[in-house]
């Protein structure tokens, strides 16, 4: 059963700011997690996030199928085959991971459905409340843009950007538990566009369009670490939440949004043990009090003006 298996290799990473040791037996899987989480430096004082990995060669040379996820109550599982699973108790903030050699080869395959998942999986139902938007903010005023794939969040948070707003994250904010001050924390190392955002931002004319782990949605992915005109933040302290609507806009308006809609919508990505479950939908319904509203617009001018108006006037 290799309950005793050796993993020598030990190293402490700091995915969103929470503390994360891995134990391995395979330097290629320090390699990669140090690739995913760079530039994050530790800013929560929370009990540290344990996966152990081991890595032994298998009976294939060839990359294995994507994962299959399932969840019950505290345990997830991912399993790609007999020999490429991971094992996730929320519980107890642990997980194990087995994989072959050849999985470890391909670093995206690696990165992608093993190492950030399963990191992420913990970190969002322990410490976290998953919310399904961008973020931004402009002179302390951190607005969460919220909307379903492809509404747009990536584009409008990237143009505010370019604006002199400080960027946060594009897709993926993490609301901090236990916390009043509607805390969040993102990735704001990177951006990731649909290959139809190079008609609106010149840089991204001849980057490549890669899937992740070859069965992600086409994107162009931007690394914001060297661009000095754009301003970065990991964390920003949100005052509003806003719903973007691009499609079939008659009229360009910010008006209020059904805080059961935004409930409802918020409530859907999560899982956790009930316990946590209950707290999370106590974090959303605090974020949700200052009311949520809907940004409907054409252009992305008159959008950042509207909300660069809302970050000043309250409205």
């Amino acid at each position: 059963m290799l309950a005793q298996f050796e993993m020598p290799l030990r190293e402490m990473f700091y995915p969103l700011g929470f503390p994360l040791q891995i134990e391995t037996n395979c330097e290629e899987i320090l390699r990669s997690a140090a690739i995913s989480w760079q530039g994050f430096t530790k800013l929560f004082d929370t009990p540290p996030i344990r996966i152990r990995i081991a890595v032994k060669r298998g009976r294939s040379s060839e990359c294995p199928p994507t994962p299959v996820c399932r969840v019950q109550q505290h345990l997830t599982s991912n399993i790609a085959d007999a020999e490429n699973f991971s094992v996730i108790d929320l519980a107890q903030r642990f997980a194990y991971i087995w994989l072959t050699e050849a999985a470890v080869a391909d670093r995206g395959y690696l990165r992608y459905f093993f190492i950030e998942s399963t990191a992420m999986a913990i970190l969002a139902t322990s410490y976290t409340t998953a919310i399904h938007a961008a973020c931004v903010e402009r002179k302390g005023c951190g607005i969460l843009l919220c909307g379903d794939s492809g509404a747009g969040k990536s584009s409008l948070s990237y143009a505010c950007a370019r604006a002199g707003w400080t960027y946060i994250t594009d897709d993926a904010s993490f609301l901090v538990n236990n916390r009043n001050d509607r805390l969040v924390v993102g990735n704001c190392n990177q951006a990731r566009f649909r290959p139809t955002a190079v008609e609106l931002f010149s840089e991204l004319t001849g980057k490549e369009i890669i899937q992740r782990a070859q069965v992600g949605k086409p994107s162009i992915e931007l690394n914001l670490q060297p661009m000095s005109s754009i301003s970065v933040s990991f964390t920003s302290r949100i005052n509003h939440v806003v719903f973007i609507n691009r499609h079939n806009v008659t009229r360009q308006e910010l008006i209020d949004f059904p805080a059961d809609v935004a409930r409802y919508s918020m409530r859907q990505v999560l899982f956790s043990t009930p316990a946590t479950l209950s707290q999370q939908s106590a974090m959303i319904d605090h974020l949700l009090e200052a009311g949520p509203l809907e940004l409907r617009y054409r252009d992305f001018d008159w959008a950042i003006d509207r909300l660069t108006q809302l970050s000043e006037r309250g409205w």
